[in-house]
């Protein structure tokens, strides 16, 4: 009887070994995409509507004084300082390792229609630093819009200015980077 019971804990000890680990395991949560970070949804999603909103103010002033670069510096500033602080939250976010994987951010661009042009910008989003891109992204974007209206100074911007900036450009950046998070929110 000894023998039995012997035999008995040992298997006993060795089923609780190999379900014990199974039990742990099955008990954690696998995050394949990171939080969803609504500042940084709502910074772009207000930033694409306020730079939709002066393309079109830009493009009816035309030729005017109201539609030069010189009257409209104020613009640029305040979307730098925008960027700026989206940069910080994706850069927390780095720190964090949470970018969603690369499956899920080419998934949301293609739904999103993202030009050829932007989507070659993005490349391959390096592990861990997706948000921080696309953000540098949107800043290049300004900075080439903000020259761009240097340039044309008081001949402001031409009629073709809203596929140049909001179809194409920091217009199509901002909406990729839209796209991300709100997949990362559908996602939850």
């Amino acid at each position: 009887m000894r023998g039995f019971a012997r035999d008995w804990n040992t298997l006993w000890r060795r089923m609780a070994a190999l379900l014990l680990p199974m039990l742990l395991l099955g008990a954690c949560t696998v995050t394949l995409v990171p939080p969803y970070d609504e500042q940084i949804d709502t910074g772009l999603t207000a930033l694409y509507g306020d730079t939709s909103a002066f393309v079109d103010r830009m493009m009816a002033a035309a030729g005017t004084p109201a539609g030069g670069y010189a009257a409209n510096t104020g613009f640029y500033d305040d979307a730098d300082g925008r960027v700026a602080a989206l940069v910080v939250r994706a850069e927390a976010h780095r720190v964090l390792k949470d970018c969603p994987t690369s499956k899920v951010v080419n998934a949301a661009l293609d739904l999103a229609r993202i030009p050829a042009e932007v989507r070659g910008q993005i490349g391959n989003l390096p592990k861990d630093d997706c948000q921080v891109v696309l953000m540098r992204l949107i800043q290049s974007g300004f900075k080439r819009m903000r020259t761009i209206h240097q340039i044309q100074a008081e001949d402001g911007f031409p009629k073709s200015a809203h596929d140049q900036f909001i179809e194409g450009g920091v217009g199509a950046q901002l909406r990729a980077a839209i796209t991300v998070e709100i997949a990362k929110r559908s996602a939850k």
